[in-house]
């Protein structure tokens, strides 16, 4: 008797377009809004209040502080090629792409996670970027701001 076992990969586009104000603290909640989207965050009122890229101009210099040693936590290093994924290909006409992807294998879903500072965390969805997106959204805004701090 032979069994034949099906696997099917679903992927589907969960992503919305934003408009992110031109500010670098805007920039880096908006990277936290995208890690919070892809993976479950167990968000606090304070990180809803980080990730909430439209009320930059709020937040003080102990909240922009958090924000940086968060965004450290959830740097690309930790999650390049687990959760975003540098894949122009992907993005379309777009910088940046957010996709659902579920395994179906005889009806059952399977779900993935990450270890992210000790603890585990949910994955939500994969987000696939240019590196123009991770260097506006990311890399540049930490460096002007964590200079400006430091002054």
């Amino acid at each position: 008797m032979a069994v034949f076992q099906r696997n099917q990969i679903g992927i589907k586009d969960v992503g919305q377009t934003v408009n992110v104000p031109d500010n670098d603290i805007a920039r880096l909640m908006y990277y936290f809004s995208c890690t919070c989207s892809a993976i479950e965050c167990n968000m606090t009122p304070q990180m809803r209040r980080l990730a909430n890229y439209r009320n930059w101009r709020y937040l003080d210099a102990d909240d922009v502080r958090q924000l940086i040693g968060i965004c450290y936590v959830f740097s690309p290093d930790v999650l390049n090629n687990k959760v975003f994924f540098h894949n122009p290909g992907l993005c379309g006409n777009s910088s940046n792409k957010f996709y659902e992807i579920s395994q179906v294998r005889n009806q059952l879903l399977a779900v993935s996670s990450i270890l992210i500072a000790g603890q585990s965390r949910r994955v939500n969805s994969i987000m696939v970027y240019t590196m123009s997106w991770m260097k506006k959204n990311y890399t540049d805004p930490m460096v002007r701001i964590a200079r400006f701090l430091s002054n």
